[in-house]
């Protein structure tokens, strides 16, 4: 039983990265369009500033 409890918690650990990144995406995102710089979005979300490039390739500002 031990053994499915980890297979258990492995399957709801990579559900939670999922929501995390899903949010992360929708925060950098909401972030950009409010004219947050980059570097000040990944600072506030605690990534790197490669990975905001990423999470808002082929985002747009609002105009």
């Amino acid at each position: 039983m031990a053994n499915g409890n980890k297979d258990l918690q492995k399957k709801i650990l990579k559900r939670l990265d999922k929501v995390i990144s899903l949010l992360q995406h929708s925060l950098a995102v909401q972030l950009y369009r409010s004219d947050v710089s980059q570097p000040a979005i990944g600072k506030l979300l605690g990534i790197a500033t490669g990975k905001v490039n990423r999470l808002l390739k082929g985002i747009k500002k609002e105009k």
